[in-house]
This record gives C-alpha cells, structure tokens and sequence, in this order.
C-alpha cells in the first residue's frame, strides 16, 4: 500500500509493522521527508527496507537493505530540473518488478480476473465456464430417442439444439433446429425416426477454461451457433452448452 511520506512524520508511521517491507523511491535519495521513515525502519530489525535511488552516497543508499541503483538521466524540462525523466525512470522500473514478481508466483490471467472483475480487460478474460448453460437446462436426449419425443424437448429446454448420449452416457451427437427443419422436409413421417439416424456425430465440443472470445472465433469459423463444453479433456462428457448468444450477452467480442 501507498504510504505518504509527509504523513508519515504525522501519525501515519504507525502504518509500517513488524515483517513488513518498505519501498522508498528517491531521486536523490536525501529528501527531507524520508528521513524520518528511514530513521523509524532502521531502528527496527524485522523491517526490510529496499531502496531506490540514483545516488549512491545518499543517505537511502546507506541504509537500504537492497538497492536499486538508477542512472543518472538528464531531465527532458528546462534546466535539468523538473523531474520527468527521472521519474519515467522509476515506473518503468516498478513495473518490471511487477511483472517479475508475477512471474515468479505464476500469476496467471485467470488471477487477474478474479481480483480485477470489473472493466474491458475482465470481459475479455471470461471463460466458458463462467457463462454456460449447465445442469438440468441441458437439452439431453438418448440415441434411441424418437424425433416426436425430441421436439418436446427442444421445445421445452429452448435452447434450439439436442445433445445426444450414448448408451455408455456418452456425447455422441447433435441436432440443432436447422437440422429438425431439413429432417421434416426430407423424410415423410419423420416423427417416428430414431434420433441416432439423423443426428450430427462429434459435436465440437471445448474445455470450461477457454476463453469466451475464443468459443466465439471457433463458432465463426466452423459457421455454428452452439458448442459442448467439457472439463478436464474428457471431450465425450458434456458439462455445459455455451451459445452465441451468451457471449454476445456478455459483450464479449
């Protein structure tokens, strides 16, 4: 957490506990403010203080644990005065440590989404598994299942597709509104036929982790509107049905 270092001298101290570590960023290195906080973390041993600074005989050198050494940089305003080089400097280096230290507890992008759920960056990083359709809303049928049994319930579950299971209940088809209209037109009392015989095997099917944008590309180019969802590579056990129409919910795009 930020610390003010004007504060600091005025109560606000009391912020830096025993174990913690304590960052101070300074140019120089010997600004008045900071003195203070270096005096209060140097008398305390369980303290670790890292510096960062671009002069090595500063009093923030001297007493920092660990150091970040800076280059000296010649300031881009008049007179080498306004900091603005130097401070670009130091954020560029903040953010290295950040990425560093990301790498190293192999914080991953699902981390950032759990910490980070609002705003752009956290819709584009919703999975499958957070948007899908699951449990009893699942329009399953079995192999053996008659067509006049299996408009029922694709009326009923509305989700404008069956999901076909074997006898070892197993995914092991599909049909999809488009196909009950080309089955209807294609055979004379269709209603009596077995859904095994018109069913489109090997549904596409994706794992819970992906991500939704990607779920959306893999529809667009196989030009279909649904997928099987699945966890853990078991391809042939479906857990969900995400649809187009959730992501686009979702506005992810």
């Amino acid at each position: 957490f930020y610390l003010d270092p004007t504060g600091a001298s005025h109560g606000d101290m009391g912020q830096i506990a025993s174990n913690d570590i304590v960052i101070l960023i300074s140019n120089s290195g010997q600004s008045q403010e900071l003195k203070n906080i270096i005096q209060y973390v140097s008398r305390n041993k369980n303290i670790t203080l890292i510096g960062v600074t671009s002069k090595k005989n500063s009093d923030l050198h001297k007493y920092s644990e660990y150091v970040f050494l800076m280059p000296k940089i010649k300031e881009a305003g008049a007179e080498n005065i306004v900091p603005t080089s130097s401070t670009s400097s130091q954020l560029a280096l903040g953010d290295a440590i950040a990425i560093a230290c990301m790498k190293y507890r192999n914080f991953t992008k699902f981390d950032f989404k759990k910490f980070h759920p609002s705003g752009s960056l956290s819709l584009r990083l919703k999975t499958v598994g957070d948007i899908m359709t699951t449990g009893y809303k699942i329009p399953f049928v079995k192999e053996n299942t008659e067509m006049k049994k299996a408009i029922k319930i694709i009326n009923l579950k509305k989700l404008g597709l069956l999901i076909v299971k074997n006898r070892r209940n197993e995914t092991s088809g599909i049909i999809t509104d488009g196909d009950l209209k080309r089955i209807a037109h294609k055979y004379n009392n269709f209603e009596n036929i077995i859904i095994k015989k018109v069913m489109k095997k090997n549904p596409v099917s994706v794992d819970e982790d992906t991500l939704a944008a990607s779920a959306l590309s893999i529809m667009n180019s196989k030009k279909i509107t649904s997928l099987c969802v699945h966890k853990n590579k078991k391809i042939k056990k479906t857990i969900g049905i995400i649809h187009m129409h959730d992501i686009l919910k979702s506005n992810i795009n």
